[in-house]
């Protein structure tokens, strides 16, 4: 990969690093469920992106 590919690569998981850590750090166990299962499907979307954009980058996988 390039230098652009590799900046844009990281940028993109970075992306959704930041998402996932963000709502993560939201999480209470006092909140009511509702608020909660909306936290975790914000973090769901974003782990499901990241899995997404992963697989699209050619790596070793072990």
């Amino acid at each position: 990969m390039t230098h652009i590919e590799t900046s844009r690569v990281n940028e993109v998981l970075a992306r959704q690093i930041g998402v996932i850590q963000e709502f993560a750090a939201k999480l209470d166990v006092k909140e009511d469920l509702q608020a909660l299962e909306e936290k975790l499907a914000v973090i769901d979307g974003a782990l499901a992106a990241l899995k997404e954009a992963l697989a699209a980058i050619p790596h070793p996988r072990g």
